[in-house]
């Protein structure tokens, strides 16, 4: 793209932004023969409808085939789709006795993905319905489905409801051979973990009906795919992870928005976006809100009016969803600002140009978003803007790390004790649960018995069986990892069920809270009645609550030299919160929340008394926790506020100066795991970081933090780039 780049430079607002251009050569596709298993009639539909398939495609398709599971990890626009629905589609036009059962992450990419499959099945032959049932499906269509249905597609928080009346649900049970799980990168954390124990509980019901299916697992380029595989379906898998698709030549700039003073980030977005339409390039911009978006399509019409301009997000009609998705395939739409609805699978064709507004969360995410451009071996432009965060800055001065560098580790925990109970009696409502069940659901026999003292379960000759009130599908939520739960309700709607931890951390009494891209101000919460109301958000202010935490370390579980992973019981206290405006704080508000405590997962550092002078030595403990606590997300997918930090110039514990990084949810998730078998690369990439970033005292892109509950003090940024250094110097590695 340097003609392009040089197009730019020529315009005169202007200001010598794109600091650094990575190139992406071009890559040529590598093709294979349709497996030999593959039926004659899938033959003949890719032969009919000219269509090669690629190596992996090919390979994904043979695992299926002969009955292993598999996870497909390949990027963009690379086919995953075909991969898993031609083989399914065939085997059950071969066989009329088998369906297949589809699981999407929203409602949103299941009605994208039922055209393709409904198209396929049609093409195949296969009698029977094919369709999405959920909580949106009219009542009346439900009982076909259920009695007729050959291919289901569902989410998991419909499966999540549906499983305890799996006997309505007989007639398709009993012919599952094939449960396909989409977008696998998306099922992290907590979510991650309750759909990991789903399956487990979704496993048993199909055993009821003596089922033997096969697993097919689609996710982004993730970290470590077979990782990702064996904790959410609990078996072992096959990796396809090699991408055969072929793509154009990518050319990446990296934006430096300090370089015009003059124009704020979202200012320059919009120029930007604006001059690479003008030029003949369809335009895909993402960012970090609705209204960022909205905002951005509004101007962007106002600068370049009677243009195809428009805004896409989560919240639209589906009629309007379909209408921009169309006007992106066919070209007609020049210029779209989305929130990161666009991400997940839907089909908008091949896009000239990308922007991404900060940071999107992840690698893997990044990766997602830049290749909606590009498609089908058109040359890209992919443009990196940061914000003003640790992560987003750390890129913008290591492009090669965001361009093909390793992708975040995923992060889930299906062994969870307190998760695995609740899910527990799920099951027990679900089939009564017998002794042998219990080590697959992530149970002990200990775990029964407080149960049955508890009045929820009772033993009776088949096992033992729900004995509660209330529905456990009901009371447990995905989304929580422990029973009191807090619903976030807008207008009588439940928009989301958090556990109460999470829900005193983001949802307190004027605290705005997002959700799908669009903002909310929570008026009140009851902590009693389990209800944070909140009403839409007038404004673009955004909140940051202040956090004060204690931790102390209750048992290493592994050590090695001046690092140590373990459980420990954390104490946080959360007594202001901060009004922000585009990132500047703009007022400070009190607040009156009991303290939590909790025991969970954490990893700490250690060094000597004597590393750094005295004076120095509590602000660059400070500040090395605050930095390291910052650039976690880089080596295990997780959102910032997942992990907390401590640091202590002499920890009751150790006693020594120390730095402890934890899990922010009961029980731990597998965070700090990761951090300890990565300290090395954690700490260096850190220190890296302190000394690429330009400020002399410390900013908040590198060693201030919004949620410091001190105020940032103290804070001595040139002691904490020392103390990481002399901790990667003794033998544990270098700078690099």
């Amino acid at each position: 793209m340097p003609d392009l780049l040089s197009q730019l430079e020529r315009e005169p607002w202007y200001r010598g932004q794109v600091i650094q251009v990575e190139e992406v050569p071009p890559r040529p596709g590598v093709y294979a023969d349709p497996p030999p298993a593959l039926p004659s009639s899938a033959r003949a539909w890719l032969e009919d409808q000219g269509i090669r398939l690629f190596a992996h495609q090919a390979q994904a398709m043979a695992h299926l085939l002969a009955g292993r599971d598999v996870v497909l990890a390949t990027g963009p626009s690379s086919g995953k789709t075909l991969a898993m629905a031609l083989p399914v589609v065939a085997a059950l036009a071969q066989d009329p006795t088998a369906t297949a059962l589809l699981l999407c992450p929203m409602k949103a990419l299941a009605q994208d993905q039922l055209e393709k499959w409904a198209a396929l099945a049609r093409a195949l032959g296969v009698a029977g319905a094919v369709g999405v049932y959920d909580g949106d499906t009219p009542v009346h269509r439900r009982p076909r489905l259920r009695s007729e249905g050959r291919i289901l597609l569902t989410n998991p928080y419909a499966l999540h409801q549906y499983l305890e009346w799996h006997h309505r649900w007989a007639p398709f049970l009993r012919g599952v051979r094939f449960v396909v799980v989409d977008e696998g990168h998306w099922y992290r954390g907590v979510f991650g973990s309750g759909v990991a124990l789903l399956l487990r509980r979704l496993e048993r019901v199909l055993g009821r009906y003596g089922t033997t299916w096969t697993y097919a697992l689609a996710s982004a380029t993730a970290g470590d795919p077979r990782l990702l595989g064996e904790r959410l379906l609990g078996r072992p898998v096959a990796v396809v992870d090699a991408d055969g698709s072929p793509h154009g030549r990518r050319t990446w700039w990296f934006w430096d928005p300090d370089r015009d003073p003059q124009l704020s980030p979202f200012q320059q977005a919009v120029r930007l976006a604006v001059f690479l339409a003008r030029e003949g390039r369809q335009t895909l911009a993402f960012l970090p809100s609705r209204r960022m978006a909205e905002a951005l399509a509004q101007a962007a019409r106002e600068a370049w009016p009677g243009q195809a301009v428009a805004a896409y997000r989560a919240g639209y009609r589906p009629e309007e969803r379909r209408a921009l998705e169309g006007g992106l395939r066919d070209g007609t739409l020049r210029l779209v600002a989305s929130t990161c609805a666009l991400e997940l699978g839907v089909d908008v064709g091949g896009l000239d140009a990308v922007v991404l507004v900060g940071y999107p969360g992840s690698v893997a995410s990044a990766r997602q978003e830049s290749g909606r451009a590009g498609r089908g071996g058109r040359d890209a432009l992919v443009v990196y803007m940061p914000q003003d965060d640790p992560l987003d800055r750390y890129f913008l001065h290591r492009p090669r790390e965001l361009v093909d560098g390793v992708a975040e580790a995923p992060v889930l925990n299906p062994g969870h004790r307190e998760l695995a109970v609740r899910h527990l009696l799920c099951a027990a409502a679900e089939l009564p649960v017998r002794r042998e069940d219990l080590p697959r659901l992530g149970a002990t026999a200990e775990d029964v018995a407080a149960l049955e003292q508890a009045g929820l379960l009772a033993a009776t000759p088949s096992g033992w069986s729900y004995a509660g009130r209330v529905r456990p599908a009901e009371a447990v939520s995905l989304n929580a990892l422990t029973a009191r739960q807090v619903q976030l309700v807008v207008n009588g709607k439940v928009l989301e069920t958090w556990d109460e931890l999470r829900a005193r951390r983001e949802a307190f009494p004027g605290a705005v809270v997002a959700h799908q891209g669009e903002l909310f101000r929570v008026r009140a919460l009851d902590l009693d009645r389990g209800v944070a109301e909140a009403e839409p958000s007038p404004d673009e202010l955004t909140t940051k609550a202040l956090a004060v935490e204690e931790a102390r370390i209750l048992t290493p579980l592994a050590l090695a030299r001046d690092v140590a992973f373990g459980r420990i019981h954390v104490r946080e206290t959360i007594p202001a919160y901060k009004v922000l405006d585009r990132g500047r704080m703009v007022d400070m508000r009190p607040l009156d929340l009991p303290p939590v405590e909790f025991e969970s997962e954490g990893v700490w550092l250690t060094w000597e008394r004597d590393v750094v002078p005295t004076a120095s030595f509590f602000g660059g403990l400070h500040g090395a926790e605050h930095a390291l606590v910052a650039l976690v997300p880089l080596l295990a997918r997780c959102e910032p506020g997942d992990v907390g930090g401590v640091a202590s110039p002499l920890h009751p514990d150790t006693g020594r100066p120390t730095v402890l990084v934890y899990d922010a949810f009961p029980g731990g998730i597998g965070i700090a795991s990761i951090l300890y078998a990565r300290a090395q690369e954690w700490i260096g990439r850190t220190a890296a970081h302190l000394t690429a970033c330009p400020c002399r005292d410390g900013c908040p892109r590198c060693v201030l933090s919004p949620r410091c509950g001190t105020g940032n003090q103290p804070m001595d940024k040139a002691a904490a780039l020392h103390l990481l250094g002399h901790w990667l110097r003794k033998g544990h590695g270098t700078l690099g």
